[in-house]
């Protein structure tokens, strides 16, 4: 058994419903356990050290997955990788981490994602909202300041899902964090930027 624990707040989240997608189709022999930890912060709690040494001692591999975030953030990778191994040597804890998007640059799992997007076969989508993002951002109010807040990478991509023309079964998953990332019509999970993460999981997923 596999237990990977992520940032995610439960299941009913992006993050989630995509590493379960990249999993099951890259690696569909494994068995995994996602275990949400709702917010990174909470990686070194009690409840969470517990449960990765309990895990261990039954043999079962854990591994970790979080995002670097940005230096504007007060992170980026370089910080969040010596903090995790800073906070393992503190607790006397060990495990094999991913920090997304790709185990060496600053950024987030929504990184990854974007980068999955079928922009081949939605090209306007794509063209349209950046114009979007363009424009919106150049409005300054009467002190030079932004009037307008730019939608961040997950609400680009919440807003390209929700433009698809979806069956309203298939709609009703997207509030559930669930984005169809199995769908071929609108994720590529073999993707060359998602290879890292690939490589990662071919090694250490037992």
């Amino acid at each position: 058994m596999n237990k990977i624990f992520i940032e995610a707040q439960n299941k009913k989240t992006p993050e989630y419903n995509f590493l379960k997608a990249f999993i099951d189709l890259h690696f569909p022999a494994k068995e995994v356990s996602l275990i949400c930890m709702d917010g990174v912060g909470n990686l070194f709690n009690e409840t969470n050290i517990n449960q990765i040494l309990q895990a261990q001692a039954m043999g079962n591999q854990v591994l970790v997955f979080i995002d670097a975030d940005t230096v504007a953030k007060g992170y980026g990778y370089a910080k969040r990788k010596a903090d995790i191994d800073n906070d393992m040597q503190t607790h006397g804890i060990s495990f094999p981490y991913f920090i997304y998007p790709n185990n060496q640059d600053d950024g987030e799992v929504e990184i990854l994602m974007e980068s999955a997007a079928r922009r081949d076969l939605h090209p306007v989508f794509f063209d349209c909202f950046e114009d979007y993002e363009k424009c919106i951002s150049g409005v300054r109010d009467g002190h030079g300041q932004p009037l307008y807040n730019t939608p961040n990478l997950k609400g680009k991509l919440h807003t390209y899902m929700n433009a698809q023309k979806l069956s309203s079964k298939l709609r009703g998953k997207l509030g559930a964090g669930d984005w169809l990332f199995d769908n071929t019509d609108y994720w590529d999970l073999n993707a060359k930027a998602l290879q890292p993460l690939k490589d990662f999981l071919e090694v250490n997923l037992k």
